[in-house]
């Protein structure tokens, strides 16, 4: 009886040991997701932000066009035909200045938020890659603990058996 006794605490030791380590291996793994979420969340921010400033590129593109066609219609009714078509030709270079203006107005816009999108998108890639191999070395390394643990439980009772 207190042979059953002492292997059932020497168990109670070793088995809370490698317990206490499967939960630290729990807790490496709450804070992996939670670091892959923080990711997505960045993620989702700079695809709004991307498409934030599209849309604001597009409706600056459609006013400047709504402009140049309302500024057309009302030279056409008050101007006369040979001068509407000097004047077209004028709006025109004015329009292609306007377009290559608001090019280089969003091109930095537009190259900071991808050069954003690409470095999260590999650096979400590396993480990913190097929490998978952690994940698989803490199974590996929990697996030889256990067995290890085992071996040293039944070494243990063998000890406190013969030194009864």
């Amino acid at each position: 009886m207190a042979k059953e006794q002492i292997a059932k605490g020497v168990d109670l030791v070793w088995d809370s040991w490698v317990n206490s380590l499967k939960t630290i291996e729990k807790v490496q793994e709450d804070f992996e997701k939670r670091t892959l979420q923080a990711f997505n969340v960045q993620k989702e921010f700079i695809e709004s932000a991307v498409n934030a400033i599209n849309a604001v590129e597009e409706e600056a593109k459609k006013a400047s066009k709504e402009w140049q066609e309302r500024l057309e219609n009302s030279l056409k009714e008050f101007g006369k035909e040979g001068q509407f078509d000097e004047i077209s030709k004028w709006l025109e270079s004015v329009q292609e200045i306007t377009d290559k203006a608001q090019n280089l107005a969003w091109k930095p816009n537009n190259a900071l938020l991808d050069l954003f999108a690409n470095a999260q998108k590999q650096i979400e890639i590396t993480l990913q890659q190097a929490i998978e191999q952690q994940k698989q070395e803490r199974i590996e390394t929990l697996n030889k603990i256990e067995e290890i643990a085992n071996q040293l439980k039944e070494t243990h009772k063998k000890l406190l058996a013969v030194a009864d």
